[in-house]
């Protein structure tokens, strides 16, 4: 879904005025890279970017205020499965409603797509999963080294400064959870293989867009070897209660004020797109 990870991100960052139009620009070109995209192509793009832009207000508004007050006061009163599973579905139901709007957007403009363009788009994925394949040849103590570094820094941006202590508790609890690397980057390259498919047989634009929102609802389905996704998600919600257990009262208080932070900056670019 590079489409929809190129759209969002400027929403994510905070777009206002000027740079609500670079944005825009921003991710027509890379789009225009990624496909390899000729200029009546262009065109068709920016206009669709534009026409997202100006409907996140709507889509994003008022459901993306509910999500930040249930997360926030999850926070405040601490995480646990009661007040989690709610926020999730609260979550799925806005990324749905963003995807869906994407999709729509999307599939006339892969309709248009060469077999060289396809290709070219190929490549580039290709790429990516190659990069991250090297990334799992590495030594396993190496790799879960990154992990846990990767893990901790996330973990830090919400809290605060973190003692030596949760430091070390953290990267414990890295080290104990199962890595799903490699059963999952295979099933994000079948999948875009799948859609690669799909979009060079020429089907015209419902296709792609069917294949394009079953793509979406199977994502989380990563096929032969792969745990199940409820198995997924309950280590998920484990592991945030791990964490929130762990805060002090100065750190949850971090991290509430982190969750305001974000909204703060996602709204700007709303009221900005809604002016």
């Amino acid at each position: 879904m590079v489409l929809l990870a190129l759209v969002v991100l400027p929403v994510a960052v905070g777009c206002t005025g000027m740079f609500q139009a670079i944005g825009a620009r921003w991710v027509t070109r890379q789009l225009t890279d990624e496909f390899d995209l000729n200029e009546e192509q262009q065109k068709a793009t920016r206009a669709s970017v534009d026409r997202l832009i100006e409907a996140a207000p709507q889509v994003l508004g008022p459901p993306l205020k509910q999500l930040v007050d249930s997360t926030d006061q999850a926070i405040a009163q601490g995480l646990s499965d009661e007040n989690i599973i709610p926020i999730e579905r609260e979550f799925d139901a806005l990324a749905n409603a963003v995807v869906a709007r994407v999709i729509d957007e999307a599939a006339p403009i892969l309709a248009t797509l060469s077999d060289k363009q396809i290709a070219h788009a190929e490549g580039n994925f290709k790429e990516r999963f190659d990069e991250a394949r090297e990334r799992l040849e590495e030594p396993t103590a190496e790799r879960l080294e990154k992990r846990q570094q990767g893990f901790v820094d996330g973990v830090e941006e919400w809290s605060g400064d973190l003692t030596r202590g949760q430091k070390k508790a953290l990267r414990e609890y890295v080290a104990k959870l199962p890595d799903d690397s490699e059963v999952r980057i295979a099933a994000d390259e079948r999948r875009i293989q799948a859609i690669g498919d799909v979009v060079r047989a020429n089907p015209g634009a419902p296709t792609i867009r069917a294949a394009l929102w079953q793509a979406w609802e199977d994502r989380r389905n990563w096929g032969p070897g792969s745990r199940p996704p409820e198995a997924r998600d309950a280590d998920r919600r484990r592991t945030l209660i791990y964490i929130d257990a762990m805060f002090t009262a100065e750190q949850r208080e971090h991290a509430r004020e982190h969750l305001q932070r974000i909204y703060r900056r996602v709204n700007r670019f709303l009221s900005n797109a809604e002016s």
